[in-house]
């Protein structure tokens, strides 16, 4: 049996590999140009449900005369679980042993020297690790075969996979203090690992991406991210792969719906030990509305220059018109310096709205990533009774001083709650979900050329106080050290130990809810996703309070240990001692790609690949260059101009973005009720759709009018979210200014 899927990607392209060959990044090395050693990377994903288990095949080949050890720092995706290691050198192969860091990094060595090939792989943070594979003899090709396992994010009732092929350039805060590893920076006095986190930067060139993701059971709808991309239908799902010319410089991101039925609130799975328990917002509930205070900080430091820059203005935008009339804003810009739309709080009407929309439109993007400040600002300061702060934090997370970042949302825990939106071709999607989940908010993931408006209106749902809040599973070991909060179209995922029926205890606003759950048998061995849960939860609280590593290192290796997933205290090593190679050993790193849509600057210059036999690579010293000068952003400062972007096609989206503070258009009833008629018809109410603020906003206005369209208008919003047929009979609002063309529109299509 076939299945209709509703298909969306974009037709990009990626431009024609490098004349030299595919996948050929080159080196001088003894004067002579020679191939850089990464030959080939294969991923082969298959995700059922929520789950993903992905396959990454990395070649390496020696053209050289003598051995070499290949130096690879790559990213994973940041919420797996590296569970296996097969070295393939020849016709050997060899699984790899999952062992304290220190003493996988012992073995390796010893038999570096002993002349064995060898791999060891270490995790550096949670989405950037090292791959070293010693010994490759001239000549050969040797294979690291690496197993991730991971539950997938899914939202607004849509499944979504990333896979990140490079890791950017990022702001480097501190004094340095050394440089012992691989790393492209050296190690400062904020960020003590630098030195292993940053691979060298190449400018042109790359290595093809060979990837296959397969999505089983009925899939409904399918979009992509930038990629242009392949797509085969069968019985048993879909099949997706992307340009065969796409290289390492960006993610690669799926989103997907299923055609299972309407969700039930709390289901579980078990394998017998482990049990995955999975909470759905109730569709019909909805928070209380307290007044906000809402914060929103945007990221202009020069890594968002162009697209990015353009999508984060967009998504304040949008967010600015998902206020409520009641809330209160503030706005924060900043690189390495901190501009204020006003310097406190401002109250949420037309006139502070549309002074609002002119400073967004004069933002550009200049000078360094310094998150500190901005975090600390947008979180100082107490929060009145009987008001909620909300932070929406937008920019790409290309910072390294991830620490000092958690640290500083996590110690305002109390102030309110912390949600990020990140947008890039190749986001800094761990940094960013850890201070969303730090916070007590939720985290956003996009790529420039996403449909930046749309997410933004998911997120509006979500950006205030949870449904339900303290949710977990009672009596058990949860393998999160902390309790799970429940948004509007964001599902919680709690993996426990024991299987049997079980109760899911949550705190919502009118008291304690309950459901009881009795888990389905699943063959999926959920002890990996268990044991990475616990092994982040513990990093999570390493991050925050480094002083008790004494305490928590013991544990964090147990579990690491005992599920054999890597981390920060283990590592996989995998020796074939089937044979010696001799000869003198060179080290080769292998660089990077500048990610798509990024531009060259005095951080990401082009520099040698960094090969030497003993001593570690240094870059040269290069003073940076000093800040550019610019004009102060405030609300006096006169816009520059700026050409005005489309006008946006999809009549949802025009009506949420053309919307009056108070909820209204033009403080007409036949507008605003022409406008609710027809977001209705599209299938938006309060409680579902990506327009449910806009709905909102419009039906609270109508409220306080009598007159009989305003009465029928929201007659049609109540049946609509009681299930009742719709009447498209409205002659009376078609011709009601813009909105009437709008619903007009609606009506024939």
């Amino acid at each position: 049996m076939k299945h209709a899927v509703s298909l969306a990607a974009s037709p990009e392209l990626i431009a024609t590999p490098h004349p030299e060959g595919l996948g050929a990044l080159l080196a001088l090395i003894d004067g002579e140009r020679k191939p850089l050693p990464l030959a080939a990377i294969t991923v082969r994903a298959v995700i059922a449900g929520d789950c993903c288990r992905t396959v990454i095949e990395q070649r390496f080949h020696n053209p050289h005369a003598g051995p070499i050890e290949a130096i690879h720092l790559f990213p994973l995706p940041e919420d797996g679980a590296v569970v296996e290691l097969e070295l393939r050198s020849g016709d050997v192969t060899v699984r790899a042993e999952c062992r304290e860091r220190a003493a996988a990094e012992a073995i390796f060595h010893e038999a570096r020297e002993q002349g064995h090939t060898a791999a060891l792989l270490t995790a550096e943070r949670a989405d950037v690790h090292t791959l070293r594979v010693t010994r490759i003899p001239p000549g050969a090709d040797v294979t690291a075969r690496i197993v991730v396992v991971e539950r997938l994010d899914k939202a607004d009732g849509r499944y979504h996979w990333r896979f990140p092929t490079v890791i950017p350039q990022r702001y480097l805060p501190g004094t340095p203090i050394g440089h012992d590893g691989p790393s492209a920076l050296p190690a400062t006095d904020h960020v003590p690992d630098a030195d292993r986190l940053q691979p060298p930067l190449r400018l042109n060139g790359g290595t093809l991406l060979d990837l296959e993701v397969s999505v089983a059971g009925p899939v409904r709808q399918l979009a992509c991210s930038q990629h242009a991309f392949q797509v085969d239908l069968d019985d048993d799902g879909v099949r997706v792969a992307p340009s065969p010319s796409t290289t390492l410089n960006k993610d690669f991101a799926l989103s997907f719906s299923t055609g299972e039925a309407e969700p039930v609130v709390a289901r579980g799975w078990t394998d017998g030990q482990h049990t995955l328990v999975v909470v759905e917002p109730p569709t019909r509930s909805m928070p209380a509305a307290l007044p906000r205070d809402a914060v929103f900080v945007v990221d202009i430091s020069g890594s968002m220059g162009g697209a990015k820059m353009r999508a984060a203005q967009q998504a304040l935008t949008a967010a600015l018109h998902g206020l409520m009339p009641g809330d209160r804003f503030m706005l924060i810009a900043f690189d390495d310096k901190l501009e204020r739309f006003e310097n406190d709080f401002c109250r949420y009407n037309q006139s502070a709205l549309s002074r609002a929309e002119r400073w967004v439109a004069a933002l550009e993007a200049r000078g360094g990533t310094k998150m500190l400040p901005a975090i600390q600002a947008a979180l100082a300061g107490d929060t009145p009774e009987g008001r909620v702060r909300t932070v929406l934090f937008i920019t790409d997370g290309q910072a390294w001083n991830e620490a000092e970042l958690t640290a500083a949302v996590a110690n305002r825990r109390g102030v309110g709650r912390f949600f990020t939106f990140g947008i890039d071709t190749a986001v800094n999607g761990a940094l960013l979900k850890r201070l969303a989940r730090v916070g007590g908010g939720t985290c956003e993931l996009a790529t420039p050329s996403d449909d930046i408006e749309g997410a933004m209106a998911n997120l509006e749902a979500r950006f205030g106080s949870p449904i339900l809040d303290d949710v977990h599973v009672e009596g058990r070991q949860a393998a999160r050290l902390t309790r799970e909060a429940l948004f509007t179209g964001r599902a919680a995922s709690i993996l426990v130990e024991g299987d049997g029926p079980l109760t899911v205890v949550g705190r919502g606003v009118d008291g304690e809810v309950r459901y009881e759950v009795t888990p389905a048998r699943t063959e999926l061995a959920l002890g990996a996703l268990w044991g990475r849960d616990r092994v982040a939860a513990l990093e999570d609280r390493l991050v925050l309070k480094p002083f008790e590593e004494e305490a928590l290192r013991p544990a964090l290796l147990e579990v690491a240990l005992a599920y054999g997933i890597a981390s920060r205290f283990t590592a996989f090593v995998a020796v074939d001692r089937s044979k010696t190679v001799g000869g003198e050993l060179v080290e080769v790193v292998q660089p990077a790609e500048l990610p798509e849509g990024w531009v060259d600057s005095s951080r990401a210059e082009a520099s040698p690949s960094p090969m030497r036999a003993s001593a570690p690579f240094v870059p040269p010293p290069s003073a940076p260059p000093p800040p550019a000068p610019r004009p102060p952003m405030s609300k006096q400062a006169a816009p520059r101009a700026i050409p005005a972007p489309p006008a946006p096609s999809e009549p949802g989206l025009q009506l949420a973005l053309s919307q009056d503070a108070d909820g209204s258009y033009g403080r007409d009833t036949a507008r605003t009720a022409a406008a609710l008629v027809a977001l209705v018809l599209l299938g938006h109410t309060r409680r579902k759709g990506s327009r449910r603020r806009a709905v909102l906003k419009a039906a609270q206005w109508l409220q306080n009018d009598v007159s009989a369209i305003a009465r029928r208008a929201l007659t049609l919003l109540d049946a609509a979210e009681a299930g009742e047929p719709l009447t498209r009979d409205w002659p009376e609002l078609v011709n009601a200014g813009t909105e009437g063309a709008l619903l007009a529109r609606v009506l024939a299509s």
